[in-house]
C-alpha cells in the first residue's frame, strides 16, 4: 500500500559513490544464507548501531567503499514514503468482499514509524513483521505464519511483492505469487486471482 522504499536506493548509491545495483547487493546481500547485518536487522537481532556499521564496513571494504552509518540511519528512520492509492483501494475492495488481507514485511524497528505515517496499518487483518518474528522473506516459515494468522491455508493466499525472490519463497510455501510491477497491473492480477 506504499511505494517501494527500494526506489530510494539511488540516494544511497549517490552518497556512497557506487552504482545502485552494487549498493543493493552490498547492503541487501544476495541470498538469505549470507552473513549480512541487514538480514540480522530485519530479523530483530541487530540494531542499526556501531556494531552494524562495523559489520557493514567489512562488506564495503571489498569494494574500497566507506559505509556511512549516520547517513544510513537517517536514510532508514527519516524516510519519506508515499501511499499507493491504487493499492489502498484494492485492499479496501478485498475487505468489502470478505477477503482477509495481511501485511507481511521485511522491516527493521527503526523504519516502523515511516510505515505507520505512510499507510493505515489498521486496514490489515494481521501484520507480520520480520523484525518481530525473527525470520524474514523468503523463508517459507514466514509465509506459513502469515497464512495461519489470517486463519487460512497458504494455498488460499496470494503474495504480492516487488522482489522476485520473495515471490519464489511464497510459491515454495504454497502461495500464489504476483510480482508487483505497477499498481494497475497488480490490481488486475489480484482481481483475476479472486475473481472480483
Amino acid at each position: 500500500m506504499a511505494k517501494s522504499p527500494l526506489g530510494r536506493v539511488e540516494m544511497l548509491a549517490d552518497h556512497f559513490g557506487a552504482g545502485k545495483e552494487m549498493i543493493m547487493g552490498l547492503i541487501l546481500g544476495h541470498d538469505s544464507g549470507d552473513d549480512n547485518p541487514w538480514f540480522d536487522a530485519e530479523c530483530g537481532r541487530q540494531p542499526l548501531n556501531e556494531d552494524f556499521g562495523q559489520r557493514m564496513q567489512k562488506i564495503f571494504d571489498s569494494h574500497n567503499l566507506s559505509f556511512d552509518l549516520d547517513y544510513f540511519q537517517r536514510w532508514v528512520a527519516d524516510a519519506v514514503n508515499e501511499p499507493d492509492r491504487t493499492m489502498e483501494r484494492i485492499v479496501n475492495q478485498l475487505k468489502e468482499t470478505g477477503i482477509k488481507v495481511g501485511l507481511l514485511t521485511n522491516s527493521v524497528p527503526e523504519f516502523w514509524p515511516v510505515i505507520e505515517q505512510t499507510i493505515n496499518t489498521k486496514s490489515f487483518d494481521c501484520i507480520v513483521d520480520s523484525s518481530r518474528v525473527g525470520i524474514r522473506k523468503p523463508d517459507e516459515w514466514i509465509y506459513k505464519l502469515t497464512a495461519r494468522k489470517l486463519g487460512t491455508q497458504t494455498n488460499s493466499c496470494v503474495m504480492i511483492d516487488d522482489l522476485d525472490h520473495n515471490i519464489k519463497g511464497a510459491e515454495q510455501a504454497g502461495m500464489a505469487g504476483i510480482l508487483f510491477t505497477s499498481a494497475e497491473e497488480t490490481e488486475y492480477a489480484i482481481k483475476r486471482f479472486f475473481d472480483i
